[in-house]
């Protein structure tokens, strides 16, 4: 799911043109995406010329929530640190 850098988006509206579902509107002068029509298309990520829509993988306001807390995933990488062993 793409996510608003409120602090770079200029309000140009580039974005809700873009986009196929009209899944983003503006409020108070700032685009906001519906999670609940986007398709995860990536035509508002290509259109933004402030690079203020980011994947969901790049929201600060997500991360370290995927395991039960903060901070519990950070690190551990693909396979979260299981994989070869090395002591036998």
């Amino acid at each position: 799911m793409p996510w608003i850098d409120k602090n770079k988006c200029v309000g140009c509206g580039a974005c809700v043109n873009a986009c196929p579902q009209g899944a983003i509107f503006m409020k108070n002068g700032k685009a906001i995406i519906d999670q609940n029509k986007c398709i995860k298309c990536g035509k508002c990520l290509d259109i933004c010329s402030q690079e203020a829509i980011r994947p969901n993988s790049e929201n600060p306001n997500l991360r370290g929530h995927h395991f039960g807390g903060p901070g519990l995933d950070k690190g551990r990488g693909r396979g979260f640190g299981f994989g070869r062993r090395t002591d036998y």
